[in-house]
């Protein structure tokens, strides 16, 4: 795997999962697998249906350790997630490298960044965000603080951060150019084991490379051990 994620970080119950795909070609999401989705998340879209408590308190809780408030527009991007998908009662297609994401981000209750390498770099970190930074999240140029915030980080260079469980930075999102990604998703140890990580891993990689047709993938399990 040439991406590197070091952990830069105080002791935390943080797992996180990592999977470096390359030759992914990126484009709409296939009919089988549009149909596959809307199967898997239709179970969601009921007004009855609740965001479960123990994963969101999970997260929050993590996001917590760090000192970020994790509620309102800063919430989690998997209770995002959630709460758009019953609010338009249906699954906003975008691509089929973003509906990978969303797609097990909803199925698993957790937040998950892609980011496109080649405009992240591949030397990253996970670190805790600076009091003064923030990035534009979005193409209105809407910025999040990322005050506290678990974030995503080059190494080196500026040392811009790119993602985080919230929302992940526009400058570096995954759009029709991109040809090699990054997938980073958040979990507690509280909350998730490495086995099931690793299995949610493997199912991520092989929708990747059918639906991508990803030529090279690998993927890691991170801990920052408390």
């Amino acid at each position: 795997m040439q991406t590197s994620l070091v952990i830069s970080l105080p002791p935390a119950n943080l797992r996180v999962g990592l999977i470096e795909a390359r030759g992914v070609t990126v484009k709409p999401s296939s009919p089988q697998y549009r149909e596959q989705i809307s199967s898997e998340v239709g179970k969601f879209i009921s007004p009855d249906c609740i965001y479960p408590d123990h994963m969101q308190k999970g997260i929050r809780s993590l996001l917590k350790t760090f000192g970020f408030h994790p509620s309102g527009r800063s919430r989690p991007a998997s209770e995002f997630l959630f709460k758009d998908l019953q609010n338009r009662g249906s699954f906003n297609f975008i691509n089929n490298v973003v509906d990978i994401n969303n797609h097990f981000s909803l199925l698993s209750h957790l937040p998950i960044s892609t980011f496109d390498l080649d405009k992240s770099g591949y030397d990253l970190c996970l670190r805790v965000g600076f009091d003064d930074e923030s990035y534009v999240f979005n193409r209105e140029g809407q910025l999040l603080s990322l005050k506290k915030l678990l974030v995503v980080a080059r190494q080196g260079a500026d040392l811009a951060a790119v993602g985080s469980p919230v929302k992940d930075s526009q400058a570096t999102k995954v759009f029709e150019e991109s040809t090699n990604i990054a997938v980073v998703i958040y979990s507690s140890g509280n909350i998730t084991s490495e086995e099931d990580l690793q299995r949610m891993l493997d199912r991520y990689m092989l929708l990747l490379k059918k639906e991508t047709g990803a030529r090279e993938l690998e993927s890691a399990i991170l801990n920052a051990a408390p």
